[in-house]
């Protein structure tokens, strides 16, 4: 294997291993969502990812190897504050606010059914900006994805006491734009400052503004004793804050490094699936041949859109390499 189809390959293979750790962000805010307030929730959240990046980076940048892609200085231009403060509060906060917000109304499964969604979200916004153009197959397998979409909205979901199922869509719907709307602002703010440094100023600019929003809100943050007194919810906090938040991450940038946004962000129709077994497993949510029909069918447009994706001419590789930056 030579090394540009190594790189192609291990693209794919953290592309897909972010789909299996986000898969689970469902099942694993879910206890932390019924135990802390979602708007105190997403302050202990990006503290605590704040904290694991700041580690992360002490130790890459003093590797010359690592550093070249993770970031060796922490010095950035003045232009791209508002930019990283966008992705930061945008692509992070209001993403983990409304997600956490929709498990009180909806459970891991239909959560990570809509998440789901974020490739295509994504392809939309690089329609929109990028330039990038769909085939008639792969609107063929939008079209059935959001038929599939709609499909789980109307039919059996997990009852959650005093929840509006429709309520919980509409969050988690919101929760998918805010973070599908910034891949590609992260993806190029990743390659200029390298992808520790960019991620770890855009968690720095949400909990500064959840210092500002705890004052203003009065939030109560006693409630960190509640995850304290629980070895399960402070080893959830753990890897939502710094496994999902972090690391999960920085292996994504690297996945839109080798492959592309389009295509690492497509390889997250595995959520579904992996959401839908873990909530299963884990949460004893109901396994209905209903939604495992549905969450097949979402990963098998994942297939349709990556085999027949549209071919770009050799002339123009250049031109879309430098849009995906």
């Amino acid at each position: 294997m030579d090394v540009k189809n190594k790189n192609v390959f291990l693209g794919w293979v953290a592309a897909i291993s972010v789909a299996v750790i986000w898969g689970v962000t469902g099942v694993v805010s879910k206890p932390l969502s019924m135990a802390v307030d979602p708007m105190t929730l997403v302050f202990f959240r990006y503290v605590t990812a704040v904290i694991g990046l700041t580690v992360i980076y002490f130790f890459t940048s003093k590797s010359e190897s690592l550093s070249k892609d993770l970031g060796a200085s922490l010095k950035i231009e003045k232009k791209d504050i508002v930019k990283i403060a966008l992705c930061g509060i945008i692509g992070q906060g209001v993403f983990s606010l409304f997600n956490f917000l929709s498990l009180s109304h909806i459970g891991a499964t239909e959560n990570g059914v809509i998440q789901g969604m974020q490739p295509f979200a994504t392809v939309f916004f690089g329609m929109m900006f990028m330039h990038f153009k769909m085939n008639k197959i792969q609107w063929g397998a939008f079209i059935a994805s959001a038929l599939c979409i709609y499909a789980m909205s109307v039919g059996p979901t997990t009852v959650v006491e005093n929840g509006n199922s429709l309520l919980g869509f509409a969050y988690v719907t919101i929760s998918m734009l805010s973070l599908a709307w910034t891949a590609y602002l992260r993806s190029s703010l990743a390659e200029k400052y390298g992808s520790v440094v960019s991620m770890l100023y855009q968690y720095i600019s949400v909990a500064v503004l959840g210092v500002f929003v705890v004052i203003a809100m009065d939030l109560d943050l006693s409630q960190i004793n509640i995850i304290l007194s629980s070895p399960l919810l402070i080893s959830l906090l753990i890897f939502l804050g710094m496994g999902i938040s972090g690391g999960s991450y920085l292996i994504q940038l690297y996945s839109f490094k080798q492959i592309g946004v389009e295509k690492a962000t497509m390889a997250l129709n595995l959520m579904p699936l992996v959401g839908y077994l873990v909530a299963v497993f884990t949460l004893g949510e109901e396994m209905v041949l209903s939604k495992t029909i549905i969450v097949s069918l979402i990963v098998v447009a994942l297939y349709v859109f990556t085999k027949y994706e549209t071919k770009v001419p050799v002339s123009k590789a250049p031109e879309l390499n430098a849009q995906e930056a």
